[in-house]
């Protein structure tokens, strides 16, 4: 089963799934970004959720 990690690309946060064995950063690297959570998140469904929370954080940060 398939862990998973937040990480930022040029596009915006994205959730990337872990290869077995291999940190959050070779996932990060091997899209072109870094890690913003590393997790690792069991479930995609948690790291999405998480990812969602983190974006509405970024919004609030921008509108105080």
């Amino acid at each position: 089963m398939a862990d998973f990690a937040i990480i930022e690309v040029p596009d915006g946060l994205t959730v990337a799934e872990l290869e077995a064995g291999l940190p959050a950063e070779k996932a990060a690297i091997k899209h072109g970004g870094f890690v913003v959570d590393p997790g690792p998140y069991h479930r995609f469904e948690d790291a999405y959720e998480a990812m969602l929370a983190l974006r509405d954080e970024e919004d609030e940060m921008e509108t105080d």
